[in-house]
């Protein structure tokens, strides 16, 4: 008796497309879902990345989609767009390769009468990748250049807040409760103590990390070592830093 074979969708988003697109998770299923209803068929199983670059060839659900389809479960695939699958041309073409080679079709919603056997279509394929590729390094262009300016105008880059400050109008000021635990690990260290004893003694006396988490000696050495930061309030990014005395949570040299 012939294998019935699957057929399933794929949608990806990373934090920051969907912050400045709105291009999100649901919003991938339901156009994967209208597509799917146009086309007639039901999709067993949609396979969703999230917080995941496109560049990123070892996304968790995208491995478990072609290992599925190494195993022979899956006879179609259907993708919102392009990018969805790559914002590289190297890796979107390794994959729409993997998948003809294991018998796999992939079907486009926003490509709905791509056909993979006619060499135009494929060519229009192509070239929709090339601009999704062009666009990722458009994006980081610009956050690069933002970033800087930001820097030079004696505020933080953005990004993930370093440990020991938090944000208050788009600023970062120091955390009451982590800038005490930066000044004790300076001490520590200062007294001698290695990244293992000063862990267990913020542990032990209920420090936790920004997640609720233990500490560990690697960790305790990260922030000892950023003395630029933690000793003159200097921030970096790129080539470019800026000092802000009053963000020094450590004084003396």
């Amino acid at each position: 008796m012939k294998k019935l074979k699957h057929v399933v969708a794929y949608v990806r988003v990373s934090t920051l497309e969907q912050k400045k697109n709105g291009y999100g998770i649901e919003i991938q299923r339901r156009d994967v879902r209208a597509f799917a209803a146009r086309s007639k068929v039901g999709v067993h199983r949609v396979y969703s990345d999230k917080a995941e670059s496109g560049v990123a060839e070892d996304r968790k659900e995208l491995q478990k989609l072609l290992s599925d389809c190494e195993g022979g479960n899956i006879g179609s695939i259907i993708i919102p767009s392009i990018d969805r699958l790559s914002r590289d041309v190297r890796i979107a073409e390794n994959l729409f390769w993997k998948f003809k080679e294991l018998g796999v079709r992939v079907l486009i919603a926003d490509m709905p009468n791509y056909d993979a056997d006619n060499r135009k279509d494929v060519l229009i394929r192509q070239i929709r990748e090339a601009i999704a590729e062009e666009n990722r390094k458009e994006i980081i262009e610009r956050l690069w250049k933002g970033r800087r300016e930001r820097v030079r105008s004696g505020r933080p880059s953005g990004g993930m807040v370093p440990y020991g400050y938090h944000r208050r109008r788009k600023l970062f000021v120091t955390h009451p409760v982590e800038s005490v635990i930066v000044r004790r690990i300076f001490q520590m260290i200062g007294d001698g103590s290695s990244g293992k004893e000063v862990a267990d003694s913020l542990n032990r006396n209920g420090y936790q990390k920004r997640n609720g988490k233990a500490w560990n000696a690697r960790q305790v050495l990260a922030i000892g070592q950023r003395h630029e930061l933690y000793k003159q309030g200097l921030f970096r990014y790129g080539t470019v830093s800026t000092t802000n005395s009053k963000l020094a949570i450590i004084s003396g040299k």
